[in-house]
């Protein structure tokens, strides 16, 4: 079942919220992005990933957080449809790149894997992947 193209634009501006309401710190707008018992998982590729459940818990890890001055979001796919009934689709994949910048203007890049589903009041993210991404080691001409 394909989406709609209304759906589609939904759920890149929905990528687009989640971005902007961390620029503004403005916690509350979270509550648009996120469902109410969404999970956020961050996988920092330096130990086992952290884990935050319920918007509770993810506006929390919010306020004591670092984060970029800006993330420009890019590169969004919208996937597959999940667990569709009928013609309503209930669930999708979405993917977007999230360039971030400091406040010393370092630039830092991360990959988002969610689970968005549709909702009474909108596409809300039920399930967020952040995967840091660091750059390859350089390789001496010896190695290769």
């Amino acid at each position: 079942m394909d989406l709609s193209t209304e759906d589609r634009l939904a759920l890149h501006e929905l990528a687009n919220r989640y971005g902007n309401a961390v620029d503004d710190r403005d916690w509350g707008a979270l509550a648009t992005v996120f469902d109410p018992d969404a999970r956020f998982v961050i996988d920092t590729g330096d130990g086992p990933p952290i884990e935050h459940v319920g918007i509770e818990a993810i506006v929390a890890m919010m306020r004591v957080g670092r984060h970029p001055v800006t993330h420009h979001v890019t590169n969004v796919v919208v996937g597959d449809v999940m667990g569709a009934a009928g013609n309503d689709a209930s669930e999708v994949g979405l993917f977007f790149k999230v360039l971030g910048t400091g406040p010393r203007g370092r630039v830092g890049s991360a990959d988002y894997r969610d689970t968005a589903r549709r909702t009474a009041d909108g596409w809300r993210i039920v399930e967020h992947l952040v995967t840091f991404r660091h750059p390859e080691p350089l390789q001496s001409p010896e190695t290769g």
